[in-house]
């Protein structure tokens, strides 16, 4: 069996072809069962692993857990935000029989008024759990201290804010995962080469966290003494809307036409490959997820490293962090960072087979 998988009382009534009001009298000892549907049921329990006094003790609480989560929007399948999403819905699948419920409201980017209205609309429902995105620092920080005094336990996923008392945070080491960019970026790259971290930023992202990532990825060159032999430039343009991100590298490349390698900071690597493949410009870039624009462009050679931040992995971990809460009453690790893997176009296709 898939030991992702929680195994469910109707994932046993299907093993052992009989009823779950059948598997219930022979867990609960109660009503007449023959013999041989009996011995059935306790092999299928037994060969499923499944675990009949969790879910007893659980419906014996007489309650469900309701957790919500709150998440940048997705304009697509396959976007970003849309794969941390598929994560939380699996494990809502996992443990719909823990009287685990999830709810997902999302916000736009941009738009900090809409994050509020999220932010309200969750602490009307007064769930048992958050899981959140904080991309919105100021905002995030009047939400958890709505939480915290509603005693509601929240989990911060792909972007922490540092000293929140959030239940745990779930996602990548930002510092780390920049530092890496830059080995991966410098390997591909002659000395004296210059380098541009290219922010491409829907509105007012958490700055602490693009922050990090510049000192991670500068911190590379220095430990390594490479300060004197490669030159870093930093741009932000304040869009993720690909005519304004095309007029304004192409303002900036005929200012800074010695540009040989291009770090992006986040999931947007293929709109700066399509626009160095449309200009003929042999530039290295590095950049984060696989999302599928990412995949193409990394397949035609524009993006050169992708980081995978496992984003569908946050997700789910922040469900289950929030069950064994609920049900083991388990503290979890404060900070759980998500593996980095290094994605080339030659084994790509093994990881999008995987996932």
């Amino acid at each position: 069996m898939n030991n992702t998988k929680k195994i469910t009382i109707q994932d046993v009534a299907k093993y052992a072809n009989v009823s779950t009001g059948t598997i219930d009298r022979v867990i609960h000892d109660r009503g007449k069962v023959s013999p041989d549907k009996k011995k059935k049921i306790e092999d299928a329990i037994e060969k499923l692993n499944f675990n009949p006094n969790l879910l007893a003790s659980t419906l014996a609480l007489g309650k469900s857990f309701h957790i919500c989560a709150l998440l940048p929007s997705a304009p697509h399948l396959g976007h970003y935000w849309s794969i941390p999403k598929i994560g939380i819905d699996r494990a809502a699948i996992m443990y719909k029989d823990f009287g685990v419920v999830t709810n997902s409201f999302y916000y736009d980017e941009s738009d900090e008024a809409s994050f509020t209205e999220q932010t309200n609309k969750i602490l009307e429902l007064n769930p048992s759990g958050v899981i959140l995105v904080p991309l919105f620092l100021q905002e995030s920080i009047i939400f958890v201290e709505k939480l915290r005094e509603r005693k509601i336990p929240y989990v911060f996923i792909d972007t922490d804010i540092p000293n929140q008392e959030s239940l745990a945070y779930i996602g990548p080491d930002i510092e780390r995962s920049a530092y890496i960019a830059g080995k991966l970026l410098c390997s591909v790259l002659k000395e004296n080469s210059n380098i541009l971290i290219l922010n491409l930023v829907k509105g007012v992202e958490n700055a602490s966290a693009l922050n990090r990532m510049e000192k991670g990825f500068l911190n590379f060159f220095q430990e390594n003494e490479l300060n004197n032999k490669i030159n870093i430039h930093t741009l932000t343009i304040n869009s993720t809307d690909k005519e304004i991100i095309f007029r304004e590298l192409t303002k900036y490349y005929l200012k800074n036409n010695e540009i040989k390698g291009v770090f992006v900071t986040n999931s947007k690597a293929h709109m700066v490959s399509d626009f160095h493949l449309k200009h003929e410009l042999d530039i290295k870039v590095v950049g984060f997820d696989l999302v599928k624009a990412n995949i193409e462009h990394l397949k035609l050679g524009g993006i050169d490293y992708l980081i995978s931040q496992s984003p569908m992995q946050q997700g789910l971990k922040a469900v289950q962090v929030l069950f064994d809460l609920f049900i083991h009453k388990n503290i979890p690790l404060k900070v759980q960072h998500v593996p980095l893997d290094i994605i080339i176009k030659e084994n790509v296709d093994f990881y999008v087979d995987f996932s």
